[in-house]
């Protein structure tokens, strides 16, 4: 016998629209958030992790970071063209430039200086969903936010796919070497922000938890003993919270 799966938003608004002579009111309570969103400098480095639904805030971070490259490279294209048309030999620098938001035009000047200025640092995203054929959400952009340059790297795991062992983003990171070195790499040594969404219950723990023991590891590499290493760990992931540096967006 056929068996239909009603999604709960989608479902609930049709059956509750039927036979009523008006649309159904529908109470939305936003959650601000003031530490979730990228950091103001493009240079730094980006991890993203979103398993499910949790990816969708990450499109958005994507979507802002290649407007801001489509900026910058519009700007470098500006100054090219207007090269040797200037026959004065100041040069700005940023403390002459107005930064008042009061000031459009100051504001303007100054963002196309310093992003001119600035590199743009490297985004590495974990995704994880039960089957790549099936709920591999947003597959499509990310690939063509990988081939674009603006994703650096795309981890994907798959808890459920067919003849093969259950694969978490937490799960990845442990067990693929060189996932676990880079995600190390861009901690310590690129200091990248790193931004967890999705499940609350048992993904935002268990990520936490596989981002200490390969820190652990790593100081182990260092000649401190095992204990030490993963106290050395949480430390630095206290540390990162509390810098703004590792921000979660969880629920359960």
């Amino acid at each position: 016998p056929r068996k239909d799966l009603e999604c709960v938003c989608s479902s609930l608004l049709s059956n509750n629209h039927r036979g009523l002579s008006s649309k159904p009111k529908v109470q939305i309570f936003p959650k601000p958030t003031h530490e979730f969103r990228l950091p103001s400098n493009m240079s730094t480095p980006l991890v993203l992790i979103g398993p499910g639904t949790g990816i969708a805030p990450f499109i958005g971070f994507l979507s802002h970071r290649r407007s801001q490259m489509a900026s910058l490279e519009s700007t470098q294209a500006a100054e090219q063209t207007s090269e040797g048309t200037w026959r004065g030999g100041y040069e700005l620098e940023p403390a002459d430039l107005a930064l008042s938001t009061g000031d459009a035009r100051g504001l303007n000047l100054a963002v196309d200086y310093m992003s001119k200025h600035q590199e743009v640092g490297d985004i590495d995203l974990f995704f994880g969903c039960r089957h790549p054929d099936h709920d591999f959400l947003y597959e499509k952009e990310l690939e063509e936010f990988r081939e674009s340059g603006i994703l650096t790297n795309l981890y994907a795991a798959f808890s459920r796919e067919h003849g093969k062992e259950k694969k978490y983003v937490q799960t990845l990171m442990r067990n693929d070497t060189e996932c676990g070195k880079r995600l190390v790499e861009m901690i310590l040594e690129k200091e990248a922000s790193i931004y967890i969404c999705g499940d609350g219950n048992a993904m935002g723990r268990d990520v936490q938890e596989a981002i200490v023991t390969l820190l652990a590891q790593h100081f182990c590499g260092e000649g401190v003993s095992p204990e030490d290493a993963k106290a050395r760990a949480v430390v630095h992931v206290d540390q990162m919270k509390s810098l703004g540096r590792l921000v979660l967006d969880i629920w359960s």
